[in-house]
C-alpha cells in the first residue's frame, strides 16, 4: 500500500538486491535512528541515507540476499494461510514413520534457520565493511532476531527449540484439509477453494477417480465433533484413515500415539477441546471451517465454507443432529435397563450416565427447536448469522 505509514522506493534492477540487502542492515537501523528518531519513517528519511555500492562485494550480497529471500518465502509457503501452500512439511519431507517425519522437520529447518542467521551477520559484516564502520557497529545477529519458525520454534539458551505441540498442529489442520477436499494427498496446493464446489470439481481437477484416490474427502463436508464415536464418519474416524493414507496402515498405531504424546492429549480430546479454537486462531479469526455447536456443546459438526451449499443445513439437520437424538434416547433407554436389572455398580453408573445423556438430549433438542429447525432450508451466513450465534464458537460469529 502506497502511503506515508509504507513508504515505497524504486529501484533501478541490477542493484535491487544490493539495496533490499543494505535496507535490511544493522546500518539502515542505525542511520534511521539518527534521522528520524520516531517509531514511523517520513517521505524522504530513506533517501538521506547515503547508498555506497561496492562492485567488488555486490555480486556476494545479491547472492545471500537471494537466499535469505528464498528460505523466507518457503517458510511463509509452509503453512496453510499462504496462497502458495503445497503441503504439510511433515509430508514434503517424509520419512518412513511420522516420528522420522518430525525429525528430518526439525533437521531441516534448523540447517535453514542458521543459514538464514549466518547470511544476515555476512551482510552486516559487508556493509560494515563497505562504510567503514568497524569501530561503531558490529555485524552479530540475536537469534531472537531471526523472524522466520517463529510459530513453530523458541529461543532457549542460546538454543533453537521446536514446539512439537504446534507442528503437529499444523499437520492436524492439514488432515482437516483433506477431510474437506481442501487439500488432497494425491496433488500439492490448493483444490477445493471456491463457494459451491463438489466432489466432481475434485475429481477434475487431480484427474484422478474417487476410488483411485490415496484418501477420499469427505462426501458432504459435515463431519461430526463429538465427545465419543457416534458416526462412523466422524472427525477421529476421518483423521485415523488419513493417517493411514498418509503414512501406511502398518505403523499406525505407533504413529497416532507419537502424535498424541506430542499433542499432549489424545485426538479426540484434541478435536474436541482444542482444533476449533486453534483453527480460529490460526485463520486470523476469519476461519474457513465452520463450527454448529449446540448451546451446551453436546453436538458439533463441522463444515468447510467452500462446499455449503442450501442443502448443507438440511443435511445437518435430518442426517446427524436427529439421528445423533435418537442414538442418544436409544442408549438412554438401554441404561434405564441396567439401572432395574444390573449390579449395584452397574446401576450406580447407569444412574450417572443417564443423567449425562438427559442433559445432552435436552441441549441437542433445544438446539433442534429454537435454532436448526426454524431455519430455512437456503439459509446462508450473509443472511442468518445471527441464528447461528448460538456459541462463541459457531460459525456464525464469523
Amino acid at each position: 500500500m502506497f502511503n506515508v505509514a509504507g513508504i515505497s522506493i524504486f529501484p533501478e534492477e541490477n542493484i535491487f538486491n544490493y539495496l533490499l540487502g543494505l535496507l535490511n542492515s544493522k546500518l539502515t537501523q542505525s542511520f534511521s535512528s539518527i534521522i528520524n528518531p520516531t517509531i514511523n519513517s517520513n517521505v524522504g528519511d530513506i533517501e538521506k541515507i547515503a547508498v555506497i555500492y561496492d562492485e567488488k562485494l555486490s555480486e556476494t550480497i545479491s547472492s545471500n540476499v537471494e537466499e535469505n529471500l528464498s528460505i523466507s518465502k518457503s517458510d511463509w509457503d509452509s503453512r496453510e494461510t499462504s496462497w502458495d501452500f503445497p503441503q504439510s512439511e511433515l509430508l514434503r519431507l517424509r520419512g518412513q514413520d511420522l516420528e522420522e517425519s518430525y525429525d528430518l522437520y526439525c533437521q531441516y529447518w534448523t540447517k535453514k534457520f542458521h543459514q538464514l542467521h549466518r547470511n544476515e551477520e555476512e551482510l552486516n559484516r559487508q556493509f560494515i565493511e563497505i562504510y567503514g564502520l568497524q569501530d561503531e557497529l558490529t555485524p552479530d545477529v540475536p537469534l531472537e532476531d531471526i523472524t522466520i519458525l517463529k510459530e513453530e520454534t523458541r529461543i532457549e539458551q542460546g538454543q533453537l527449540v521446536f514446539d512439537a505441540q504446534e507442528v503437529m498442529a499444523q499437520f492436524v489442520s492439514y488432515a482437516v484439509g483433506c477431510m474437506m477436499g481442501r487439500y488432497s494427498l494425491d496433488k500439492e496446493g490448493l483444490i477445493l477453494a471456491n463457494q459451491g464446489e463438489t466432489l466432481s470439481d475434485f475429481t477434475e481437477k487431480l484427474g484422478i477417480p474417487l476410488s483411485e484416490l490415496q484418501f477420499q474427502p469427505d462426501e458432504d463436508a459435515i463431519i461430526p465433533v463429538l465427545d465419543d464415536e457416534w458416526f462412523e464418519d466422524d472427525i477421529v474416524g476421518r483423521f485415523h484413515a488419513f493417517l493411514k493414507a498418509a503414512f501406511g496402515e502398518r505403523d499406525f498405531r505407533r504413529n497416532l500415539a507419537f502424535l498424541e504424546v506430542k499433542l499432549g492429549k489424545d485426538i479426540r480430546k484434541y478435536f474436541v477441546r482444542d482444533f476449533y479454537s486453534d483453527h480460529v486462531q490460526r485463520y486470523k479469526k476469519r476461519p474457513i471451517y465452520w463450527l454448529f455447536s449446540s448451546p451446551k456443546g453436546s453436538f458439533n459438526v463441522l463444515v468447510y465454507l467452500h462446499r455449503y451449499t442450501p442443502d448443507t443445513l438440511n443435511n445437518i439437520l435430518n442426517r446427524y443432529l436427529r439421528e445423533f437424538i435418537q442414538k442418544l434416547r436409544a442408549q438412554r433407554d438401554h441404561f434405564e435397563q441396567v439401572k432395574i436389572s444390573g449390579s449395584t455398580a452397574e446401576q450406580t453408573q447407569a444412574i450417572k450416565r443417564i443423567d449425562q445423556l438427559e442433559k445432552m438430549l435436552l441441549d441437542c433438542e433445544q438446539y433442534e427447536r429454537d435454532i436448526l429447525y426454524p431455519l430455512p432450508p437456503s439459509a446462508s451466513p450473509s443472511t442468518s448469522t445471527t441464528a447461528y450465534s448460538s456459541t462463541t464458537t459457531s460459525w456464525g460469529r464469523r
